[in-house]
């Protein structure tokens, strides 16, 4: 978090790309699914787990646990954890109910999801320490029953602050302002990374109506009411025309609305958004249905029963992976790009919807 971060983690001497820079037991693992303030269902799903599992005096009884964040006081989540813990074990005395409740919050701010399908959530003395940023220097490797691993990115220099994304990298390619929505409600402070900051918001690039131009204009964070407003050109320097902006505000609604339906939406979406995806490849939305299709054209050569059938599915999905690594490559450093689709595409086919933490999750 920049500024006003937590703690943080700082690297004592320099790294290259794809080195582990620590290894780290977890503190406490929870078979949950995810920690979901606005369903007292799923709720009390994780308070029986908490309840089961006997994590809670590991992770209360330790002073590495208690040094994790757990949320401003005032906080709602801290109130929906106290009214399920008080629904769900009204015998418990209100000391033994705040605790369990106070691990909830500490579950809910610090943990990873495991790879493999994410049946458990992982909260790590060092690793949980580490501060977001949407353009981060490493990622979190979370096995199910191994330690994790904290692994750079990028090269990262002695003294450089070690920083992780909370967002799975579906959420990475989301425009800032939502961006910075999910990171405030999911953990409480606004994002002033370098994406977050600038004045162009890198995940709305449209490309220039020039013919023959590489260039792409991107959409200006502060927008006024009544039309997009865009940069000049990245290559040529043109000024996008007003037809040009509002024909791309007017497409990019639309396939907005079919990428946040899927699955549902599949059959309706596949022509627009493989069209914005030809036309737009280097938009948020353009590498969101990439990473939809990719996923579903694995998943289907996985089940396949004929081998020309799966050759050609896994033929197909390269082509949407190679896309999607275009679009990833933009906004992540290289050298980041081949592990975050290797971890994006072993995950379950599910919608593209915010998970926080998914992708140690980790989309």
């Amino acid at each position: 978090r920049e500024p006003g971060g937590g703690e943080g983690l700082f690297a004592t001497h320099p790294w290259k790309p794809g080195q582990t820079l620590l290894r780290d037991r977890p503190l406490a693992r929870l078979q949950a699914e995810a920690f979901d303030k606005e369903d007292p269902a799923l709720l009390a799903k994780a308070h029986a787990c908490l309840a089961e599992d006997g994590q809670l005096e590991v992770l209360l009884g330790s002073d590495a646990g208690m040094a994790l964040w757990r949320g401003e006081p005032e906080d709602p989540r801290r109130d929906a954890f106290r009214r399920c813990v008080e629904d769900t074990w009204p015998e418990g005395t209100a000391e033994a109910r705040a605790r369990r409740a106070e691990a909830m919050c500490i579950f809910s701010f610090n943990s990873y999801m495991t790879q493999d399908g994410g049946r458990f959530h992982a909260v790590f003395p060092i690793i949980s320490k580490a501060n977001h940023r949407c353009d981060p220097n490493c990622w979190v490797v979370v096995p199910e029953s191994e330690p994790g691993e904290l692994v750079s990115a990028r090269p990262v220099s002695e003294g450089e602050e070690v920083t992780v994304s909370y967002l799975c990298k579906a959420d990475l390619l989301r425009p800032l302002l939502k961006r910075r929505a999910l990171l405030r409600d999911g953990w409480e402070f606004n994002c002033c990374c370098s994406r977050c900051a600038s004045e162009l918001d890198d995940m709305r690039r449209f490309c220039c109506p020039l013919p023959g131009c590489p260039g792409t204009s991107a959409a200006l964070r502060e927008q006024l009411a009544g039309g997009l407003e865009a940069s000049s050109c990245s290559s040529c320097g043109a000024v996008p025309a007003e037809a040009a902006r509002q024909a791309w505000a007017e497409r990019e609604l639309q396939v907005e609305a079919l990428v946040e339906g899927l699955p549902e939406s599949l059959y309706c979406a596949w022509a627009p958004c493989e069209d914005f995806a030809r036309d737009h490849p280097l938009h948020g939305l353009a590498g969101r249905w990439k990473n939809f299709i990719a996923r579903r054209t694995q998943a289907e050569a996985h089940e396949a029963d004929d081998e020309d059938e799966r050759a050609a599915l896994e033929e197909e999905g390269e082509v949407h992976r190679l896309a999607l690594q275009r679009c990833l490559a933009e906004v992540l450093h290289e050298e980041f790009v081949e592990e975050a689709l290797h971890e994006e595409l072993a995950k379950p086919l599910s919608p593209p919807l915010p998970q926080p933490h998914e992708d140690a999750d980790p989309g």
